[in-house]
């Protein structure tokens, strides 16, 4: 079965299913999710991703696979499964519909290609392409590389205005860290790895709470390099309420 919903196709087969943008010309198969499917055009993601992502290419373009995999004590053993509660609650649809809705208000995130999953009784595995963002790096790598006071501080606008128009959409990032911010060559900042991410009224007291997580991770990877870059971010988020 196919249907046609805001700006996706979805195929159902069986106790697959699959959500794609029709703007790429991708095969409308599960197969596309296993990195094996693109051969010698798979190639691992060296950082992140807890070994479970690729760069891809294929006739849509360049992309990055992502399958899902759990994190924490759960992760010793159980890596990949999750509880089955319906094709829209499965993790890689929910992050599908989220990007769509913040790629159309034209926010910093990578457009989404497409989102499959595979059932299997009452638990199910999950798989998510996105489009690559070329020329980009962690944020937690160009800081540790960038010690001139103005570029931190050009840097640090870039990523507090990403941040508030992601709030302003009412957005709510699961894992807002350092390296789930990206950099481009013009300095744009770009917002990444949406899995749990929700729409939410966005109060204060959650802005804050996503804000503080990010100032934790650039902490923990850059010490008071780290805090000082966040005291700047935190600035100029300010200036943008």
């Amino acid at each position: 079965m196919t249907d046609r919903t805001a700006q996706a196709v979805r195929v159902n087969a069986g106790s697959n299913g699959m959500l794609y943008d029709p703007a790429f010309s991708i095969t409308p198969a599960l197969r596309v999710f296993e990195p094996a499917f693109y051969a010698e055009r798979a190639r691992p993601v060296s950082a992140g991703g807890r070994n479970a992502a690729w760069f891809v290419q294929d006739q849509w373009g360049c992309g990055v696979l992502r399958q899902y995999r759990r994190g924490g004590l759960v992760a010793r053993f159980n890596k990949s499964h999750y509880v089955w509660n319906g094709a829209e609650n499965t993790r890689s649809f929910a992050e599908f519909r989220l990007l769509q809705y913040m790629h159309a208000r034209g926010l910093p995130v990578p457009r989404v290609v497409a989102a499959g999953y595979n059932r299997s009784l009452c638990f199910y595995r999950a798989a998510l392409i996105t489009e690559t963002l070329p020329d980009t790096k962690p944020l937690a790598s160009v800081l540790k590389d960038l010690s001139d006071t103005v570029h931190i501080t050009a840097l640090a606008e870039a990523c507090a205005r990403s941040i508030y128009l992601m709030h302003r959409a009412n957005v709510w990032h699961a894992d807002l860290n350092a390296f789930n911010l990206l950099v481009d060559a013009s300095n744009k900042v770009w917002l990444i790895d949406f899995d749990k991410g929700r729409q939410l009224v966005m109060t204060a007291s959650l802005c804050n709470d996503n804000l503080n997580r990010l100032k934790r991770s650039l902490e923990k990877v850059l010490q008071q390099q780290g805090l000082v870059f966040w005291e700047h971010l935190s600035r100029f988020y300010a200036k943008n309420q």
